[in-house]
Formats: C-alpha cells, structure tokens, sequence
C-alpha cells in the first residue's frame, strides 16, 4: 500500500508531543510543584547541619584555628580506639533498632486508622517535626 501526502499538509503519526499546557496540567506535575518548597526546606534543614558539624569537628578545641582532619585520626588511635568502637557500634544498633520498631508500630497505627481521616494523618506524619 502506499502513502499519500498532501502537499502543504505535514503527516500525522498518531502522535502528538504533549504542550506545555497539558504538561502543566499533569497532577503528578502539579503534585512536584506543590511539594518541591517543602523538599527544598527538609533539604536544607538536612543538608546546611551536616556540613556545618563537619566543619566545627576540623576545628580544634577551643574552635579557633582549622586543625583538617587530625581530629578524626585521634579518635581513631589505637589506644583509644577499642572504647570508641564499641561505644559507637553499640550507639548504632540500638539507634537502628528504636528507629525500626518505631517506625513499624507508627505505619501500623495509622494504617488502622478509619478511612475518613487517614489520608490526613498520613500527610502529617510525612512532614517531620
């Protein structure tokens, strides 16, 4: 069979690229803008504090002079090193532990929650703090 093209008059394919209005008018676009200021506020109250402790721990004591990372190699020392590690994977396992078991009793309440107001607790509780 062959195909016929009208001269002047562009081919369709049956596809059609999406405008920018049907782009827009998209819920899961409309859903990223609505939520994109409060991942960006959630970012940076994650973001700014993680660096902002990094810088304060190459700092000496007295937080004066920049000592690199000559803090991190003290700790690490090996007549010290045997207190820290176990202090530290202890800190870790409990912290996971807590951290699971909350969270899985938290999922579980609100799954239980009536169909009337769950969708509202559910919003609440993925915004932190």
């Amino acid at each position: 069979m062959v195909d016929a093209v009208a001269h002047g008059v562009p081919a369709r394919t049956g596809r059609r690229r999406p405008s920018r209005v049907k782009f827009m008018r998209r819920k899961s676009t409309i859903a990223f803008a609505m939520t994109l200021p409060l991942i960006l506020i959630i970012g940076s109250l994650v973001i700014y504090p993680a660096f902002y402790s990094f810088y304060l721990a190459t700092l000496n004591k007295s937080m004066e002079r920049f000592v690199g990372l000559a803090n991190f190699s003290s700790c690490s020392r090996a007549r010290r090193s045997g207190w820290w590690w176990k202090q530290s994977i202890i800190f870790a396992v409990t912290a996971v532990i807590f951290k699971a078991l909350i969270g899985f009793f938290v999922a579980h309440f609100v799954h239980n929650i009536p169909t009337r107001g769950q969708r509202k607790w559910r919003g609440m509780l993925l915004c932190p703090g």
